[in-house]
């Protein structure tokens, strides 16, 4: 989330009659997460909510904001995290501190599950044998020892096409 070109997404639950009180509530809460967040909405007209959402999910976006009519009616909004896909409703008064909250525990989340994984997927071997078998069969790095000459690493490279 820290590097997240975009950090939340609002993505309007439009239907004709309420179209343009939804699009207005969507733009008052962009502008106010705006000082915080990188944040945009999503306003195209032709596209589903369903979608949408499952675009900036491949974008990326660590945080969907779906606001509606009865999202309105209620005064609150749905936040939708992408590394869990939890759901929240949240009351627009608490808001910015929710996505802040938010976007802290998503960035915790992710760091502490890349970390396991590297440390899961680092296999040690000191052995040339033992190093091409690890290389075939298992992803991930291998900790061991080069000699430091072109020749070796092209060896390296034309028997394990690593």
């Amino acid at each position: 989330p820290k590097v997240a070109p975009v950090q939340v997404i609002i993505v309007p639950i439009m239907f004709d009659k309420t179209k343009k009180e939804v699009l207005e509530q969507a733009e008052s809460i962009r502008i106010v997460l705006k000082k915080d967040f990188r944040v945009e909405i999503d306003t195209r007209d032709g596209y589903t909510p369903g979608w949408k959402f499952n675009e900036w999910e491949m974008r990326g976006v660590p945080l969907r904001l779906e606001i509606g009519p009865k999202d309105m009616a209620q005064g609150q909004v749905m936040l939708v995290r992408r590394d869990t896909g939890e759901k929240v409703a949240v009351k627009e008064e608490n808001l910015v501190e929710t996505v802040k909250e938010l976007l802290d525990n998503i960035q915790e989340n992710l760091f502490t599950g890349a970390k396991k994984f590297l440390e899961e997927n680092i296999r040690e071997t000191s052995d040339y044998n033992e190093f091409k078998k690890i290389i075939e069969k298992q992803r991930g790095l291998i900790k061991t020892y080069w000699c430091g000459s072109e020749d070796c690493e092209d060896k390296i490279k034309e028997e394990t096409k690593a």
